[in-house]
């Protein structure tokens, strides 16, 4: 079988899970070593040093706080996909082999003022044949199966075709879990993924200011 790579992903780190940090823990940490360092060194250049260290660090949080999902999707239950983490961006890949579907319940990481979603949605390349039937829906976290989502967004992909999600709007506000079902039309004997790139909600602003840290696979 030829194995499929997710679409627009390159070499990454896999990981178990993402945790989320308040981004004013490590902002004081860098700020606290910096000061101690120049006390440690008598000033002069060091001064200039610590103050570019602390100019470029907050240039990178700034940065990565701006190209974060303001809320994201965190895996509740179902189908587990697999986490891979390049820079600020976070890649949900479901690996679907011949005949496969698959069923992933989202969590919801607050969002009270969420707008739409996020991120973009994309097949991947390598078996040219497939099709893949897709569904993002939202739903109660209570409800057995998903019988009673109401469909967000839904399609069908063929090899590297991918669509952006930022158009889709939360028509009732931000729901309480969200959950993606796939599955395979073609009869093919290769292998596909389907990759949700920052699976999340945007909202009106930012988001809150925090970091992310992948907790490598095992």
């Amino acid at each position: 079988m030829t194995m499929a790579h997710a679409a627009g992903t390159g070499a990454g780190t896999l990981a178990s899970d993402v945790v989320y940090v308040n981004g004013w823990i490590p902002a004081v940490v860098l700020f606290a070593g910096v000061f101690v360092y120049v006390a440690a060194t008598d000033g002069g250049w060091n001064i200039v040093v610590g103050g570019g260290i602390v100019g470029v660090s907050a240039l990178f949080a700034f940065f990565m706080w701006q190209s974060l999902t303001d809320y994201p999707l965190t895996y509740r239950d179902g189908d587990r996909p697999t986490l891979d983490v390049q820079g600020t961006g976070i890649y949900q890949v479901w690996d679907l082999e011949p005949g496969a579907d698959v069923s992933t319940t989202l969590d919801v990481d607050g969002g009270s003022d969420a707008e739409r979603l996020a991120g973009n949605l994309s097949v991947g390349y390598g078996c040219e044949a497939a099709r893949v039937r897709w569904r993002i829906s939202a739903g109660e976290a209570g409800e057995a199966g998903g019988a009673g989502d109401a469909p967000l967004a839904a399609g069908t992909f063929g090899e590297g075709e991918r669509r952006g999600l930022g158009d889709v709007a939360l028509r009732d506000g931000p729901p309480a879990v969200v959950r993606v079902t796939a599955y395979r039309l073609d009869d093919a004997a290769c292998d596909t993924t389907l990759t949700w790139r920052n699976a999340g909600f945007e909202g009106p602003g930012h988001g809150e200011f925090r970091f992310l840290f992948p907790m490598p696979a095992e």
